[in-house]
């Protein structure tokens, strides 16, 4: 990554930073070049600033809408160790049930999906 070096800092050209005209009202955005002899040195693609500072933000995420388990289905899912497993769901206790007495948490699995018994094509 190409860097520059400006009074007595070194920017990453092509990182996130924080932006502002008046160090009050700042605005995330990528680094493109820095021009010491402006008023405004900082340039990022539609517009240069006059202030840039660390961006603190925490990128977001994207994350699957929790399935809600419903009391005595039977779902398919992966567990916390990545073993594809089959169980049903027991409200009481907030537990899935599985072939040979294994009992999951559902909070720690992933990809749970509904079983779901399906219906017969007459091909006839």
């Amino acid at each position: 990554m190409k860097t520059i070096n400006h009074e007595g800092k070194i920017y990453q050209v092509g990182g996130l930073y924080e932006f502002s005209d008046d160090g009050t009202t700042w605005c995330v955005d990528t680094l493109e070049g820095i021009y010491p002899e402006s008023n405004h040195p900082y340039e990022t693609r539609p517009d240069d600033y006059k202030h840039i500072r660390i961006c603190e933000a925490i990128s977001g995420t994207i994350t699957e809408v929790p399935v809600k388990l419903i009391d005595g289905e039977c779902y398919s899912f992966t567990d916390q160790l990545g073993n594809e497993r089959k169980g049903f769901f027991v409200a009481e206790n907030d537990r899935l049930y599985c072939h040979a007495g294994v009992i999951v948490d559902p909070s720690r699995c992933t990809n749970i999906k509904l079983l779901v018994v399906g219906e017969q094509n007459e091909s006839n």
